[in-house]
């Protein structure tokens, strides 16, 4: 996977959450906010196609467990934390709701294809699942970690450098990304300095695109686009 980063030029890139096909369960966008164009110290555009498309299927039960997809994504599933689709309300006003979540032999197979090819990384999960509120599913990278961690001590002391790597929310593949961390904070994305690794909660099933794009732009209502975990 690492050697396709050989690169860390001026080429901006974000990671954007993609929603589910069902576009009518999709959550409401916050209010617009400008996105400013920045110079990022990550960059694939030497990365080329070559990567092509890898695929992952595995069962979560209610024990949970971790999954990597693809060599790309690691996904983790704390115990308890998978609602049962049969039993379970799904969409925008269900995301912090209690649910009935899968219990016993009950398992879900999920489907996961990743992609990495000259302007971003992606994957994308199905079926649409939601997860308990009380429990934290964490979708994490370290496609990153190389470079985190050799310059920890730059990003330390400029943070604002990391808001490339905020995660987005986006109704639709290719759709403007959301700043859903503005309304809800649990969401913001981390960056581990000391490990290299990026991650965030998610509270559903749908997907993850990383696309060439443009810096988190930190405003009143969002101070900090990421939270830095460890610093050296």
């Amino acid at each position: 996977m690492r050697s396709f980063l050989r690169c860390f030029g001026a080429t901006a890139v974000l990671l954007v959450v993609a929603a589910c096909s069902d576009t009518a369960t999709t959550p409401s966008a916050p209010a617009a906010r400008r996105i400013a164009p920045r110079t990022s110290p990550f960059d694939y555009a030497q990365t080329g196609d070559a990567f092509g498309v890898r695929s992952s299927d595995f069962k979560v039960t209610a024990k949970g467990g971790t999954f990597s997809v693809g060599g790309l994504f690691t996904v983790s599933f704390p115990p308890n934390s998978v609602c049962d689709p049969a039993r379970s309300t799904y969409g925008p006003t269900e995301w912090n709701r209690p649910c009935v979540t899968l219990s016993g032999s009950q398992s879900v197979s999920i489907h996961a294809s990743a992609r990495l090819n000259g302007t971003g990384m992606g994957v994308d999960f199905t079926p649409t699942l939601r997860f308990s509120p009380s429990t934290q599913v964490i979708i994490s990278t370290d496609l990153f970690a190389s470079v985190l961690k050799s310059a920890s001590s730059y990003f330390a002391a400029n943070s604002d450098m990391l808001n490339f790597l905020a995660v987005y929310y986006s109704p639709s593949p290719g759709a403007t990304p959301v700043a859903d961390f503005v309304s809800d904070p649990s969401v913001i994305t981390h960056v581990d300095l000391g490990t290299g690794i990026v991650w965030r909660r998610v509270k559903h099933f749908s997907g993850y695109n990383q696309t060439a794009g443009t810096a988190c732009d930190p405003g009143p209502n969002n101070p900090d686009c990421i939270a830095v975990d460890k610093a050296p």
